[in-house]
């Protein structure tokens, strides 16, 4: 199989850059993966889980990231943009679930008046404990 060279980049660092076979992100229409000789594309990117198959590894072997939204770029490269990304093996789920419990009693307690967006933040934090627990435990693929 092909590879593809890959960047993850956040407004701090470069996260990640290496040669993949298969990058699987969700996108607004759900997740899409990405490899080698892909038709250019430029997506939006949901909350969600960052799946790379490393070209060196074995098939079944994935990598595994929680991802804050942002945007991918498939040229003849991957460049995926987005404000925070952490591996799974990097995720403090005791934060993870203060984080959640805070955003869950927000809702119960002010989701009737507060601003659209001040809601829409508390989901979108809901979202991100939701997914960063899901890939700590390894991914809703496994």
């Amino acid at each position: 199989m092909n590879s593809v060279k890959l960047e993850i980049i956040t407004p701090s660092k470069r996260f990640y850059r290496g040669d993949v076979d298969l990058v699987i992100v969700t996108t607004l229409e759900g997740d899409e993966g990405f490899m080698a000789g892909h038709m250019w594309a430029c997506k939006l990117l949901e909350v969600g889980e960052l799946w790379i198959q490393e070209h060196d590894a074995g098939p079944d072997t994935w990598r595994v990231a929680a991802v804050a939204g942002g945007f991918i770029e498939v040229k003849d490269s991957i460049v995926i943009y987005t404000d925070a990304v952490e591996w799974s093996e990097d995720i403090d789920m005791e934060r993870v679930l203060s984080e959640k419990a805070k955003a869950e009693d927000w809702l119960v307690h002010n989701e009737e008046t507060a601003s659209e967006k001040d809601i829409e933040l508390a989901r979108r934090a809901l979202a991100k404990a939701e997914t960063r627990t899901n890939v700590a435990e390894g991914g809703k693929r496994h």
